[in-house]
């Protein structure tokens, strides 16, 4: 039946950016309706937190103790890095960085995310969120690349004062803007299972075949009590290589990961599951009425466990702008470019970072992986903890600081670059 919706925030998908997105801006007093194609509860990857991610939880009353007690996740508190030629790396925030004044985390949690997305969803319904459950077929922009409303495929005309663009790689609203991308790297892919099996430690397992000129890992991350997410990333190309010779994914998966004799892949239960990706940040991520969160913004390589952070962050953002626009408290255009100017910096910091200090092979061959991880990790770990910490959203001064952060961090990638030239 074809419909028309009026509503204050129309979000077009219902991923972790729009969730949060949603939950937010319903929470401020708006009528939030969100369209999205898939019901839950679904399969996601994407398990490992960063520790940035304890305080955006926060703010959706999602304590990191209660989605553990509730069998959404387990804590994290190390990531362990085991290399082809036997180096075992273990990064852990010092216990003083959580003091005053830092106040960085040094616990977060590994999430099972068909539990934690179900969460997230019961919260949206909670906050009030409308849902829709169909697909944004097409948007519709006025000259001023305005968007004036959506169509879905069942043919209902939705039309709000604010839209939120969460459709993650479609980009339902930047291709309608013609906006485009850079992308990063090369073509890669995630091939994952889960393994029924106790955790041995709270931590993040990575195994790295240093030894590739384009670096190939594999991950082991504790979901819940006795349950393991098991995967592996590695080129496109390379996996299409080996699916022409294995014949089936399956077989690819096991070749692949016995590549790692360090990693237990007995005991896998479930389908094996694909996802190519190829990192990129759009060119523009917020307009007149319109914000750009999640993956229809950016896609930052998985290595880096950004990923649900960044959609945090993003629907976070876009909830406090639109509220704040609302209210007539601070200039929507200065916010919007503020938050514009923040996801690209950030997101294309950490793509650079991660191929010019992990995947390429000049620093990790020549200094060694111990020297890359770490230049990486505290690059990684710093901005993030930073751009929490100075929450810079509808802050101007703090917006000013972050950025002398990141351009200190884009000089640190440079300098180790240089470094990997002259060793």
């Amino acid at each position: 039946m074809v419909r028309s919706v009026d509503a204050d925030v129309l979000v077009c998908g219902g991923g972790v950016a729009g969730l949060t997105a949603g939950v937010l801006a319903a929470r401020s007093g708006m009528r939030v309706v969100c369209v999205e194609p898939t019901r839950f509860p679904r399969a996601r990857v994407g398990e490992s937190l960063d520790w940035s991610a304890p305080q955006l939880l926060s703010g959706l009353g999602l304590g990191c103790d209660d989605l553990v007690r509730d069998g959404c996740g387990t804590h994290k508190r190390e990531v362990h890095g085991l290399t082809s030629g036997g180096l075992r790396l273990v990064a852990r925030p010092p216990t003083w960085f959580k003091r005053w004044p830092l106040q960085f985390e040094n616990v977060t949690v590994h999430v099972d995310r068909e539990r934690f997305d179900q969460r997230l969803f019961e919260t949206a319904m909670d906050a009030g969120v409308e849902f829709v459950w169909d697909r944004v077929r097409t948007v519709e922009m006025d000259r001023e690349h305005r968007v004036v409303r959506c169509v879905t495929n069942a043919g209902s005309t939705h039309r709000a004062e604010w839209y939120i663009d969460a459709s993650g790689r479609r980009r339902i609203i930047g291709r309608a803007a013609h906006i485009g991308m850079h992308r990063w790297g090369n073509q890669r892919i995630g091939v994952w299972s889960q393994r029924a099996s106790p955790a041995t430690v709270e931590a993040t397992v990575l195994h790295l075949d240093d030894a590739a000129e384009d670096l190939v890992w594999a991950w082991e991350i504790p979901i819940g009590a006795g349950r393991s997410s098991v995967g592996v990333v590695l080129p496109l190309a390379e996996f299409n290589l080996h699916r022409t010779e294995a014949g089936t994914v399956d077989a690819v998966f096991h070749r692949v990961l016995d590549r790692f004799p360090r990693l237990d892949s007995t005991h896998l239960t479930g389908p094996v599951c694909t996802r190519a990706y190829w990192p990129y940040v759009s060119d523009r991520v917020a307009g007149v009425n319109w914000v750009m969160v999640g993956e229809a913004a950016a896609l930052v390589d998985p290595l880096s466990s950004i990923g649900v952070t960044a959609a945090m962050r993003h629907g976070t953002e876009a909830a406090e702008i639109i509220t704040a626009g609302r209210q007539g408290t601070r200039s929507t255009r200065r916010l919007l470019a503020g938050y514009d100017w923040r996801t690209r910096q950030v997101a294309n910091l950490y793509n650079d970072a991660v191929f010019s200090l992990l995947y390429r092979p000049q620093l990790r061959q020549r200094l060694g992986m111990k020297q890359a991880g770490l230049s990486y990790v505290i690059c990684g770990y710093l901005t993030n903890s930073v751009y929490t910490r100075l929450t810079p959203a509808t802050s101007g001064g703090r917006n000013a600081t972050f950025r002398a952060v990141i351009t200190l961090f884009r000089a640190w990638i440079h300098l180790w670059r240089a470094v990997a030239r002259a060793a």
